[in-house]
């Protein structure tokens, strides 16, 4: 059996995504962490301990491991506006999590408008954490577009970017995917994957085909105002991370090879504000 741990869209630097508690910037000043911010920190120490019960063998992390420059909103939703700082920010996330699962580390390249472009940001984080060098699509050196791992016959095809799908139909974009990439297959056009892993949603969706998985991984970031200009209820976050188990004799003997695994937490409620305010003796 083998455990691939998968998670995406940490974003440090948004005041949204991942920081580490004190968090001392290249000025000198120490950034303390906002509320929402201290709690994914605890959420993140549990997934932490999660993932350690069993042996990882590797860890991919699919891209937007900064929040870059944000230029739309003029930086205003950044704790951390110098890019180096967030990639300090990054490093010191994943370092905890690196250091417990002491396997293999690979990196997907994000979008441009985050992780800079071609993947600029990713590629120091990566480079920093001394992360696999791996063969595959799009520049770069220690990050790539897209991931295919080997893991004893079972293929798994990691890449960032897919379109987000609205309203209730979560699994459409995921379900299209997994079906041109057999497709794709077919034409001997891309290696036949067993699991095919997608970020940049922030939600996670698994399905299940005949002969593949399809999966879109959780975030790291709670919800931003783009996310509320576009809907307050649609575009809620999920937070957490996920595991492929894999059991290459399964395919062998012409089972499914592959397990799900996932662990998500409840996100932090918004505080509600009461017309007439409890008095201290109780009475309104």
């Amino acid at each position: 059996m083998k455990n691939i741990l998968c998670l995406s869209d940490i974003h440090a630097g948004s005041i949204y995504g991942m920081l580490p508690p004190d968090f001392q910037a290249s000025t000198g000043t120490i950034v303390r962490q906002t509320r929402g911010q201290a709690y994914t920190w605890e959420c993140w120490l549990d997934m932490i301990a999660w993932a350690s019960r069993d042996p990882v063998d590797a860890v991919v992390i699919v891209g937007d491991v900064v929040d870059g420059k944000q230029p739309k909103s003029h930086a205003s939703e950044l704790c951390l506006p110098l890019v180096v700082d967030q990639e300090d920010a990054s490093e010191a996330t994943l370092t905890p999590l690196l250091s417990a699962a002491k396997c293999p580390v690979y990196f997907i390249k994000g979008t441009f408008y985050h992780d800079d472009e071609a993947g600029r940001s990713v590629d120091n984080v990566a480079k920093s954490l001394k992360a696999t060098i791996y063969e595959g699509l799009g520049s770069g050196t220690y990050a790539k577009s897209v991931l295919d791992l080997n893991v004893d016959g079972v293929i798994c095809d990691f890449s960032h970017g897919i379109s987000v799908s609205g309203g209730l139909y979560r699994a459409v974009a995921i379900d299209r995917e997994v079906l041109w990439s057999v497709l794709a297959a077919k034409m001997n056009e891309t290696p036949n994957a067993d699991v095919i892993v997608r970020g940049h949603a922030h939600y996670f969706t698994h399905i299940e085909g005949t002969t593949k998985h399809g999966m879109i991984l959780p975030a790291w970031q709670l919800q931003t105002d783009f996310m509320r200009k576009n809907s307050r209820y649609r575009m809620i976050p999920d937070l957490g991370a996920a595991k492929i188990v894999i059991d290459a004799d399964a395919k062998k003997r012409g089972d499914d090879p592959c397990q799900i695994r996932k662990r998500i937490y409840k996100l932090p409620k918004p505080n509600v504000t009461y017309l007439y305010p409890l008095q201290t003796s109780g009475k309104k």
